[in-house]
């Protein structure tokens, strides 16, 4: 009976580590600043910051280039070991879009990894709030005013 009870012990031990085994995953999510809702098939960055300290993977895509899908996400697994820092940017679609996501984010990846990140400004509706959940870059587009619209070309 209590090689039984070992065992199992033991199983859910293993199920309960092997997560934290696997490489980590960032995921870049783009919304839309007026309403909240997500930007879909627009180009997001991953740039890996190795520092010559650092100890790189035999092979690696220095730069990594998704699409987000229909939820406004794209997913990155991160090679191991990971880079102490990393850029993000996205490249939206319309040129009518404001965000702070066409020039790259400089981010520690320990730091996304346990809180997030949310570049761009909050929603303009005060009763949402924005939040990046952890392993994860928000960037927060907005469409132009009609002045900005306006003054666009200059």
């Amino acid at each position: 009976m209590k090689w039984w009870y070992f065992r199992r012990m033991i199983w859910f031990l293993l199920l309960w580590i092997s997560p934290s085994c696997f490489g980590q995953v960032i995921k870049i999510r783009v919304i839309n600043g007026k309403n909240g809702h997500p930007l879909p098939k627009q180009q997001t960055t991953l740039s890996l910051l190795y520092t010559e300290s650092e100890k790189q993977p035999a092979k690696y895509d220095a730069v990594l280039h998704l699409d987000t899908d229909a939820n406004g996400v794209a997913q990155f697994d991160l090679p191991e070991p990971a880079p102490a820092h990393l850029a993000a940017g996205a490249h939206l679609t319309s040129e009518y879009w404001y965000c702070g996501c066409a020039i790259p984010v400089l981010a520690v990846t320990k730091e996304v990894m346990l809180k997030g990140f949310v570049a761009g400004r909050e929603l303009s509706s005060p009763t949402t709030s924005v939040k990046a959940e952890p392993g994860e870059i928000l960037f927060v587009a907005r469409p132009f005013t009609f002045f900005e619209r306006l003054f666009y070309p200059l």
